[in-house]
């Protein structure tokens, strides 16, 4: 059975949201997982790291840098993420870069960090933190973490 807008329908077109019942058994269901899509084989690519352009919509007292990790959404894709590079487009109110004292062992070493704030807009790379998933240049995004929450697109 294949439903497209909770509508009942013969078949499905290129573009289109549906959902499909598939009559599976049990080692078959296993490999399958919710969120999982239909492509074309020549179209069939998954990524661990992707781009996007975010904006920081609230998030008071949150610092958002590298390596900080967020509940990243595309469509249906929910999967915890980590932030690897940050490239600040336009800095908001709160926004700085920072001297921030770091101890990598053998002493104490200054370096410059890019600090997010609420009103932020920046070029994001973010890392997968369990598996691979399909995402599009174009894709709109959301991001959350307690307070913070952030909307973007993905850019690559």
């Amino acid at each position: 059975a294949a439903h497209v807008a909770r509508i009942n329908v013969s078949h499905i077109t290129a573009g289109q949201d549906a959902t499909i019942a598939l009559s599976l058994n049990k080692e078959q269901r296993k490999i399958l997982r919710n969120g999982m899509v239909v492509v074309a084989k020549d179209e069939a690519t998954s990524t661990v790291t992707f781009e996007a352009e975010i904006c920081i919509m609230r998030g008071e007292g949150a610092t958002i840098r590298e390596n900080y990790c967020t509940m990243v959404h595309i469509l249906n894709i929910k999967q915890a993420a980590r932030i690897v590079a940050i490239e600040v487009i336009h800095a908001g109110s709160n926004s700085t870069m920072t001297s921030v004292a770091t101890f990598d062992g053998a002493g104490i070493e200054n370096e410059d960090e890019t600090i997010l704030r609420a009103g932020s807009i920046a070029k994001v790379r973010f890392q997968f933190q369990k598996r691979p998933e399909h995402v599009r240049k174009g894709m709109r995004m959301l991001f959350r973490d307690g307070q913070v929450r952030g909307v973007g697109v993905v850019t690559g």
